[in-house]
């Protein structure tokens, strides 16, 4: 029957000549047939909309989420170390979970209480093969496992940040820093992405105290707060660099942390207008000592007036050797002296001294290179009681001291600081 649409116009034709009866059997085979016609196409159109609404049904199942999601995800490479590896659940509950690397060991984690998801709970290591199981129950009952295999990058290069309480010192080598002291992590080589090297630094005190990074140079970065540190503060410090990206294929190698006090607030405020130096202990002045600072003269390139402004102590000495070589002068200026009593304050060679051959200067005019002369009483004095952190803040020399040279982090207003942060991304 369904060939016989296809047929029956032929036969209409046949018809012509032959009776009116034949005629009306013809017309009623053409309008049977043409019922039929109409019967098939409309079952045609049927199935074509079971068609579509399987098509819909299967687009319906392609927007489900996968019942496990894996991350990293499988092949993936370059991933980063630092970064948790995490299973996820949108319809399933978790069965086990594992994650194995190159020789087959397993790396540790945990699953939340409702077993949805795992997270491995230890760092990954660099340059290594994983494989990451799972399996779970779908919401049918249907077992699920998923498997996924990633490596992790390769660094260029790996850095171990360093704590230091300047160049000279380890910040582990002391307990206690004055309030001048600002937490310094080096990283001992060129850091791009600042911005990532900052945010995997944390500073912690207690009390709780606002500050902020400042990058000195390419590598080193300090941190302090707005205003000098209130003694007694608990200050901790950790570089949490491992897996992280720090820029130009240089990664961070192993975390870092340390710790100190705040002290006795200990300032020294050095006028060469007057030529003495008020000494504060907690706010209130101890001790007047003259000085005789560096000389308002210039030999070729050399200025050789004492620096202006806050300088954090860098240590003590009973002895240090002091040469005009070391900063380039000569002639009939030079020197090379074993110094008693120092007291360091700068870089570029600046100290707290006993000074006995310019005793006669001292509180009335300036004799030396650039450091603070005083007698012996004085030096022994500020040897045995001002340290690490602790401040001399030099004015009226006409002559600034360049955050660079030693601690010259308080020589920036707090706006001024701030811009020294990487920008946030």
């Amino acid at each position: 029957m369904t060939g016989s649409p296809g047929r029956e116009p032929r036969h209409s034709g046949d018809v012509v000549g032959h009776s009116p009866a034949t005629r009306t059997i013809g017309l009623a085979v053409i309008t049977l047939s043409l019922a039929v016609t109409t019967a098939c196409t409309q079952s045609g159109t049927d199935k074509a909309s079971v068609r579509k609404e399987s098509a819909k049904e299967g687009k319906a199942d392609q927007n489900v989420p996968p019942a496990l999601v894996l991350t990293p995800a499988a092949n993936a490479t370059s991933v980063a170390a630092g970064e948790g590896v995490t299973v996820a659940t949108v319809s399933a509950v978790l069965a086990t979970v594992t994650l194995t690397d190159a020789e087959n060991k397993q790396v540790p984690g945990a699953f939340d209480a409702g077993k949805r998801t795992w997270r491995s709970s230890t760092p990954l290591a660099y340059d290594s093969h994983y494989t990451l199981t799972a399996t779970g129950t779908a919401r049918n009952g249907k077992h699920l496992t998923q498997t996924s295999p990633f490596t992790t990058v390769k660094p260029a290069k790996l850095v171990k940040p360093t704590l230091k309480a300047n160049n000279n010192m380890l910040l582990e080598e002391r307990q206690s820093y004055g309030v001048g002291q600002p937490v310094i992590v080096d990283f001992g080589e060129p850091v791009s992405n600042r911005a990532a090297a900052e945010k995997a630094l944390q500073v912690t005190t207690q009390p709780h105290v606002d500050g902020a990074w400042r990058w000195i140079n390419d590598h080193e970065v300090h941190w302090r707060p707005p205003e000098y540190w209130k003694p007694g503060t608990k200050v901790s410090v950790t570089t949490n660099v491992y897996g992280k990206d720090l820029g130009d294929g240089l990664y961070g190698d192993k975390d870092t942390a340390g710790s100190f006090t705040i002290g006795q607030s200990k300032i020294a405020v050095a006028d060469d207008a007057t030529h003495h130096i008020a000494v504060y202990i907690d706010g209130n002045m101890v001790r007047d000592v003259p000085t005789a600072m560096g000389r308002h003269e210039q030999i070729g390139s050399i200025d050789l007036r004492t620096r202006s402004g806050p300088h954090v102590v860098l240590g003590n000495e009973r002895v240090t050797r002091m040469s005009s070589a070391s900063f380039g002068l000569g002639g009939a200026e030079s020197y090379d002296s074993m110094v008693e009593w120092t007291t360091h304050i700068s870089y570029e060679g600046e100290y707290v001294h006993a000074a006995p051959w310019s005793v006669a200067q001292q509180g009335n005019s300036d004799a030396s290179h650039g450091c603070l002369n005083v007698n012996t009483e004085n030096a022994v004095w500020f040897v045995e009681n001002f340290g690490p952190g602790d401040v001399v803040d030099v004015r009226n020399t006409g002559l600034p001291l360049p955050v660079t040279d030693g601690l010259g982090d308080w020589t920036l207003s707090w706006p001024e600081w701030v811009k020294g942060s990487a920008p946030t991304r």
